[in-house]
């Protein structure tokens, strides 16, 4: 009779792993095997965490090793098992492609651009290239020689930062439309928005070009804002659909300081009333080749839920992951969220919906 010894040891050091069960199960069974359509042997296997836990379904078969932690259940074993063995067939396609796909995002993705505001029209080029460079200890030289002014209140600087462009834009007129004022309402955190960015007389459009990481790209747009935001005439800065706060920004940069990536900078992470609930979002994860993430219509509270996307956003950008549409991600081993691609609620296109 087959004891299934190794199959079973291979499934408790995949259970005993920090982001799965974390340690040794109580007691782990055989139930059951086959073979599916395609040719790929599975053995169905339940275990304990401890010895009053209820009996958790994990399979071992020749595609991996996977359990969700779900209950075993002996009348739809075979069926549950069969689930779990499509989603790793399905985790390795993705996997297969994965450094495709990330070459492509990263070809693809969004640049970082800000509207800073100025409370009137006119601007120090000089008191900005001085306090950037002393607090960044990075020289500015311009780009060939690039700076352009012309008699309509336009006046560009382009300055070499390695393999990198970073770009101004001094304009003495406030942003088209009323767009700016229109986004300012969905800064929760900074009541006076809509108000302070009526008063705003023209603007700098920051870009960042050339090449580099979305990484070192993003850290070079949140120094220049930040140098911009310490300056008395900015009172706003238009980036990710919403008007941020200066005084935000700046505190949030002190990161760039520890050496760490200034993500509260890059990304705005919303919050909504919706009929059925509360929903959060992101805006920015593009600039990273990232699809944005929403989680629509839920009873939780509005800091848990921008607590769980700031979690899964700062995983996806510092680890580099790609995540698809029926996955799953969670922060412990019992956690399961289901990962859904669809029209996105509170942004445009596409975006990731996390099931919580």
């Amino acid at each position: 009779m087959t004891n299934y010894n190794e199959e079973k040891q291979a499934v408790i050091e995949w259970l005993m792993h920090p982001n799965e069960l974390g340690c040794k199960p109580s007691k782990i069974e055989y139930t059951n095997e086959f073979v599916s359509e395609d040719g790929i042997r599975c053995i169905i296997f339940k275990f304990k965490k401890s010895l009053l836990s209820p009996w958790l379904l994990a399979i071992w078969s020749e595609s991996g090793v996977f359990s969700e932690m779900k209950k075993y259940d002996a009348s739809t074993e075979m069926d549950d098992a069969r689930e779990l063995l499509a989603f790793l067939k399905q985790y390795w396609i993705n996997m297969a492609k994965a450094e495709e796909e990330r070459e492509e995002r990263a070809t693809n993705a969004q640049g970082f651009q800000a509207f800073v505001l100025l409370k009137d029209a006119k601007w120090n080029i000089e008191e900005f290239e001085k306090a950037f460079e002393e607090e960044w200890k990075i020289t500015l030289n311009d780009h060939e020689g690039e700076a352009e002014d012309d008699d309509a209140g336009v006046s560009a600087r382009v300055y070499e930062v390695g393999t990198m462009r970073l770009v101004l834009g001094y304009m003495d007129f406030a942003v088209p439309q009323e767009e700016a004022e229109w986004h300012a309402q969905f800064n929760y955190l900074w009541k006076e928005a809509v108000a302070v960015t009526k008063t705003h007389q023209a603007h700098i459009l920051v870009t960042i070009m050339g090449e580099g990481t979305p990484e070192e790209k993003g850290t070079l747009y949140a120094k220049a804002i930040a140098t911009l935001c310490q300056q008395e005439n900015t009172i706003g800065v238009y980036a990710n659909e919403v008007v941020y706060e200066p005084r935000y920004l700046l505190a949030v940069s002190e990161l760039i300081h520890e050496g760490k990536l200034p993500m509260f900078s890059l990304i705005w992470f919303g919050l909504g009333r919706e009929e059925n609930g509360i929903s959060a979002y992101t805006c920015g994860m593009r600039c990273f080749g990232k699809d944005e993430m929403e989680i629509v219509d839920s009873n939780k509270n509005p800091s848990e839920l921008n607590d769980m996307l700031m979690a899964i956003a700062e995983y996806v950008i510092t680890g580099d992951v790609i995540l698809h549409d029926g996955e799953t991600i969670g922060f412990s081993p019992e956690q399961r969220l289901k990962i859904v691609k669809s029209e996105g609620v509170n942004v445009d296109g596409d975006s990731l919906k996390i099931i919580y």
